[in-house]
């Protein structure tokens, strides 16, 4: 190692070094929106007032249809891939992984989400939230867009996770190229789920593009991402759960900040010890 070039060294040192950055990215901002809820209570939406907080209530309707399986819903987020060979570059190297899902087409809902504790109602505006959503569909075709008309998908409860590809570079190059495979996804919130908010609570302005259809109770406040740093978070999730789950990646991003230490402390050892 300490005849390598220093270009080289340079180069594999980059690796451990955004590791260690991006761990403790992770568990600077993990950590924070978890102290952030917890020391904010939550509130019903009869009670809410103006200013940043948590509200809790349920899902008041769900007039929007997803783009690619046309459930409805009160918010979705919707996203094709495409199953494609690894680039002319890197075929036949060591190490290639073989095909990988390529996304395509996304779509994400910013409609506002009607909220209410049955005595009030309130518009959470999702745009630059981060979502927990209460459930999921994933399935595939050979279309870039599912059949029109087709049956609604499975509803998977929880967060998505991707699946593991079990596509392999050898089933590629027997058959001369990659099937062509498109992967459907998409994550919705649901007409009467639990849902909690926590963001800036501010009184609603005139009725604007996209509110319309308030019906009999008019929603008179509004929660948006806040002008400052804190967490925005919109989840159907319990929020002591949302809480453990940033605990969570909060002790994750510190363990991949040390792998990453342990990492450039061996490359430079090797180099210069």
């Amino acid at each position: 190692m300490s005849t390598m070039p220093f270009a080289f060294f340079a180069f594999f040192m980059l690796f451990p070094l955004a590791m260690i950055v991006m761990g403790i990215g992770i568990a600077i901002w993990s950590k924070w929106v978890a102290r952030t809820m917890r020391r904010m209570r939550p509130v019903e939406v009869s009670d809410l007032a103006p200013g940043y907080g948590v509200v809790w209530g349920k899902v008041a309707e769900g007039n929007l249809r997803a783009p690619l399986s046309g459930r409805r819903c009160a918010w979705f987020e919707a996203w094709v891939e495409e199953l494609r060979p690894p680039p002319l570059t890197q075929r036949d190297r060591p190490g290639d992984t073989g095909p990988r899902w390529e996304r395509i087409f996304e779509q994400t809902s910013a409609q506002p989400i009607h909220v209410t504790d049955g005595k009030a109602t309130c518009l959470v505006m999702p745009e630059g939230a981060r979502v927990h959503e209460t459930g999921w569909s994933a399935w595939e075709g050979a279309e870039e867009r599912p059949a029109p008309g087709a049956a609604e998908p499975e509803l998977q409860p929880g967060s998505y996770t991707p699946p593991v590809l079990r596509v392999s570079g050898g089933f590629s190059s027997i058959l001369g190229s990659t099937p062509t495979r498109y992967r459907y996804v998409e994550r919705y919130i649901l007409a009467g789920d639990p849902i909690f908010a926590m963001g800036e609570a501010e009184p609603r302005r005139a009725r604007g593009r996209g509110e319309a259809g308030d019906g009999p109770a008019p929603a008179r406040m509004r929660i948006r991402k806040p002008e400052g740093r804190q967490p925005f978070v919109v989840s159907t999730q319990d929020p002591s759960a949302v809480h453990a789950e940033n605990e969570l990646a909060s002790t994750g991003g510190i363990i991949l900040a040390v792998m990453g230490a342990v990492g450039a402390y061996v490359l430079w050892r090797l180099r210069y010890g």
